[in-house]
């Protein structure tokens, strides 16, 4: 049969979502496996966003939502990112979205023409490169090293910027690195995105998350760079509502008119009963944000200290935020120098998940993320040292 689809969806599929498929389904077949590639919180629901379903299912609130999100979730959700981050968005400027996700697949989709240029730092997100190609963009991408912090130059932005260029796809904090930009450093970064004239979108999914008495500073709050920057904001990481598929969208208002256009034509809106969910998440944010903070940072702390407890030499750095490591392979002591192998091995042979660092545009590495429970975390990497020292360099 001849090819019958469109050479734009000859994309890769999304590593993480590959991995987590795999360990789920070994869990399914009775083995005990231990997943390290899944990047989300695993906590709990809090019980006042159930009794917000349960209020909204009681009035009838299971119709047809607004295209663009209910009004009562976009203007919460509007000043609670001014509140938080000292930005300047109002209603016009914020769109609800299926989840962070959908919103960068949105944007992609309404910016990009074929040949239409998009600066990828890497490491990068999985789903950043093969969403700019679905769109017949180029993904460019600007390598950043381990030594320097994981951190790109401005200058790196510039010499990599042509006439072709549209977009930077920025993310902080970074997954998989954990790695925190700081206010200065973001002047430099959006001066050199005015002066090439190109839009950034910043990926925040993770501002929440961030830990060592890091402060969080948001692309949004640099008010002289509002007409060039769009930021992406999440309920999954931020609230622990990963399943509920809550994203947020905020950009200029000529921007956000032309996506909600677009959303409109394709999945029409976001599930009311979850936007009324994150509407009670957004209203008990300074509750329940400090307290996924304090886990997430506890669950860092307990992963780092017993990685390095158990791979004595491997010195490995706590991230300042998210809820990644991305652990070079010689840490682990193997036979191994790659890192598809190492990943395909060590959950065949050591029943341990994990995401090479090749899906993240640096081979060499693998991804973990301690978002499981400790005492899932310390057996994981229990069964990581097992596995390594059975494979070790001899």
């Amino acid at each position: 049969m001849k090819d019958i689809f469109s050479s734009k969806v000859h994309i890769p599929p999304s590593a993480t979502v590959t991995i987590n498929s795999i360990a789920q389904q070994k869990k399914k077949a009775g083995q005990r496996v231990y997943n390290l590639s899944a990047g989300e919180p695993i906590m709990n629901t809090a019980q006042y966003l159930k009794e917000t379903v349960d209020w909204a299912m009681e009035h009838g609130e299971t119709l047809y939502p607004p295209v663009a999100g209910i009004d009562e979730l976009r203007n919460r959700a509007s000043l609670w990112m001014n509140d938080l981050y000292q930005t300047n968005y109002q209603v016009k400027n914020t769109l609800i979205t299926c989840g962070g996700k959908f919103g960068i697949y949105l944007l992609l989709q309404s910016l990009l023409n074929d040949g239409d240029e998009v600066i990828v730092i890497s490491p990068y997100w999985v789903s950043y490169p093969p969403m700019v190609s679905l769109f017949g963009g180029r993904p460019v991408i600007v390598q950043t090293e381990e030594k320097d912090g994981w951190k790109v130059r401005p200058e790196q932005i510039a010499a990599a910027c042509s006439e072709k260029t549209k977009l930077l796809i920025f993310n902080n904090g970074s997954n998989p690195t954990g790695v925190l930009y700081e206010e200065q450093e973001l002047r430099d970064i959006l001066k050199v995105c005015k002066e090439k004239n190109i839009l950034i979108m910043s990926d925040e999914v993770y501002s929440g998350l961030t830990y060592d008495k890091k402060d969080y500073v948001s692309c949004g709050a640099f008010w002289d760079h509002s007409d060039s920057v769009v930021v992406i904001q999440s309920c999954s990481k931020n609230f622990g509502m990963t399943g509920w598929r809550v994203g947020i969208v905020f950009a200029p208002e000529e921007i956000t008119k032309k996506l909600i256009t677009v959303q409109g034509q394709s999945i029409t809106g976001t599930s009311i009963i979850s936007q009324w969910a994150a509407v009670a998440a957004i209203e008990k944010a300074h509750k329940i944000t400090p307290e996924i903070n304090k886990e997430m940072k506890h669950r860092r702390d307990v992963f780092t200290d017993t990685f390095n407890e158990l791979f004595p030499g491997a010195n490995l750095q706590a991230p300042h935020s998210a809820f990644y490591s991305f652990i070079p392979l010689k840490a682990f002591g193997t036979y191994h120098d790659d890192d598809v192998k190492f990943c395909e091995r060590a959950l065949e042979d050591g029943n341990v998940a994990m995401v090479p660092g090749s899906a993240f545009g640096k081979p060499g590495y693998v991804r973990t993320s301690f978002g499981a429970k400790p005492e899932e975390l310390i057996d994981a990497i229990k069964a990581l040292a097992d596995y390594a020292n059975k494979h070790a360099k001899k």
